[in-house]
């Protein structure tokens, strides 16, 4: 008989974005009319899939409301992605780290599930479509932050080399997004992604 979650893993939250295109945080915007904030549902999200910790990539100053977490906020200010990866990584008790955007109310558990169950302990894993990896959801490895780091001190922001790279060294292994999970990775940029408009 199996074990669920396979390996102890730290679980994380990417929410430090500026939201520019939005208007306001999209952190706290409801799933439904009068539903609950984007930030409670994925965190529910990564709790049932027994993460050991769950940590929120943040803006400083900011109150999430998410009772049982931790906000980590990026060293290194309008560094994108790539800040608060870094930042989460760091922060994990656990060597490998569950992240995905707070702004992916598609997700669902069973996609989670996945992801986990590729990886299994031995490499990281990041979802691969059309266009290039999903790096905004993702297994990561703490092996992974020398690489992180010297990207981010080079002002080397964008992950895509970055996670060829990590592939090419296997600490990531690309996992393909079948044609009925692209919904998954439909994201909230703007009002009208939402129904905000």
């Amino acid at each position: 008989m199996s074990t669920f979650p396979p390996f102890p893993f730290s679980a994380a939250i990417l929410a430090g974005g500026r939201s520019s295109r939005m208007g306001r945080d999209k952190a706290f915007l409801p799933l439904a009319p009068n539903g609950e904030p984007l930030i409670n549902h994925q965190a529910a999200l990564l709790r049932r899939i027994g993460c050991g910790e769950l940590i929120i990539s943040g803006r400083l100053g900011v109150d999430y409301g998410v009772p049982g977490s931790r906000v980590v906020t990026d060293t290194m200010i309008d560094s994108g992605p790539l800040a608060g990866l870094v930042a989460l990584l760091t922060a994990a008790r656990h060597p490998w780290v569950m992240a995905i955007a707070v702004d992916l109310p598609h997700l669902t558990t069973d996609y989670l599930a996945k992801l986990l169950a590729a990886g299994a302990g031995v490499s990281g894993v990041v979802p691969l479509g059309a266009g290039g990896y999903e790096p905004l959801v993702g297994l990561y490895p703490q092996k992974m932050l020398p690489l992180m780091k010297d990207s981010l001190a080079a002002g080397r922001l964008s992950l895509q080399p970055l996670l060829h790279t990590a592939v090419a060294e296997g600490l990531l292994r690309p996992l393909a997004i079948e044609a009925h999970e692209q919904v998954l990775f439909t994201n909230w940029n703007t009002p009208a992604d939402c129904g905000n408009a």
